[in-house]
């Protein structure tokens, strides 16, 4: 409940940071953050209260706390990645992720209490992001160049937020576009279909995964070519890049296609097998998924906002359609949604390769 919220109202502040092609004082994006983390806050606080009474109020305040917490964090982490401190950045995460581990494991062999793992779950959440905070802090002031291109602060606060809003649609698309396969197989099959098809799927959540950090790592070096060869010359290099992603993965998808079956019995159990069809689209997809996040960095740059977003609407169209038709036909129901995980990679990929061209009007207004 509280994810969809937060992912609505972070307005993709981080990637806007490090991307965005106007001036916008930092007091600005931290407002915003602030502002809008207020408003979720306001919008869980009455879903607990006058929801229905299933929801768990002792449940929702912890994971409240460290959405919160997690919000502001990513903020200040986009201090780190727009400096290239990335080993700070990665140190972090790392320290956080394993010390929330073993908090939460030990509570719950201690104590047995679910709520109590949570709320020692989210004081791990603050206690990293006032570290992020802290070490974040040390970014170098503003050059003379970005102070003398700055504009009122009304005009700051609606360049931000006529970029995040779309910034802000692409996340929750992008977010949907992950779970739509599991409709497909949800439509066509039974609920043992879908546990299967699920523990196989993990192998284009990890790819997933990895391309964000990949994401994460590009950015400031897109941007910094962006910014002294010019549209064209990122372009080719993304291209090349992505290339070289595909033709280095192609050898792994092989090696799935042979070792998958058998793995995914060999972890899960008899009733988990997949067919060798499932396991070939689900390793392309992954492929696919890979370049994906090196073509969506170059639009990040570009700025090209909205165009993200058409195309995560677009993946999904795509993703049903094409999982509807191979069900219909006969295509079983684990192949139908694997199917349409390798449609939706293949439909971002070519959009995104798609949408970074050259514009005319770009060309001529640069001149």
């Amino acid at each position: 409940m509280t994810t969809p919220v937060f992912i609505a109202s972070q307005l993709g502040l981080r990637n806007l940071f490090v991307t965005l092609q106007r001036t916008v004082r930092w007091r600005i994006y931290l407002g915003c953050r602030l502002t809008t983390v207020g408003m979720s806050i306001l919008i869980i606080t009455g879903l607990v209260v006058f929801g229905p009474d299933q929801i768990d109020a002792a449940l929702a305040w912890p994971l409240l706390l460290i959405k919160v917490s997690d919000s502001i964090g990513d903020l200040f982490y986009a201090r780190l990645q727009k400096t290239e401190r990335l080993f700070a950045f990665g140190l972090i995460l790392i320290v956080v992720a394993m010390a929330s581990a073993t908090t939460v494991t030990v509570v719950i062999l201690s104590t047995g209490a679910i709520v109590s793992a949570l709320w020692a779950a989210a004081v791990v959440s603050v206690v990293g992001t006032l570290v992020t905070i802290r070490v974040a802090a040390a970014e170098p002031p503003e050059t003379a160049t970005e102070v003398q291109s700055r504009t009122s602060v009304r005009a700051e606060i609606k360049a931000l937020v006529s970029a995040g809003v779309p910034m802000s649609m692409m996340q929750g698309v992008y977010s949907l576009l992950s779970y739509v396969p599991l409709v497909v197989v949800a439509w066509f099959g039974s609920p043992s279909d879908v546990g299967r098809y699920a523990s196989a799927a993990y192998l284009v959540v990890f790819a997933n995964l990895v391309g964000a950090s990949i994401e994460t790592v590009v950015l400031p070096a897109f941007r910094a070519i962006y910014e002294s060869e010019g549209h064209s010359a990122l372009r080719r290099r993304v291209k090349r890049m992505c290339v070289i992603a595909l033709l280095s993965l192609l050898p792994f998808a092989v090696l799935a296609l042979f070792v998958g079956p058998w793995l995914l019995s060999a972890v899960y159990g008899a009733g988990f097998e997949l067919s060798r069809v499932s396991v070939l689209y689900l390793s392309l997809a992954a492929v696919c998924t890979l370049p994906t996040y090196l073509a969506s960095a170059n639009l990040l740059v570009l700025n090209r906002y909205w165009a993200t977003f058409f195309i995560g609407a677009t993946a999904i169209i795509v993703v049903l359609v094409g999982g509807g038709v191979a069900g219909t036909f006969g295509m079983s129901a684990v192949e139908a949604g694997c199917l349409s995980v390798f449609i939706g990679s293949l439909t971002r990929l070519a959009g995104e390769f798609y949408c970074s061209r050259t514009r005319s009007k770009t060309v001529s207004a640069s001149r």
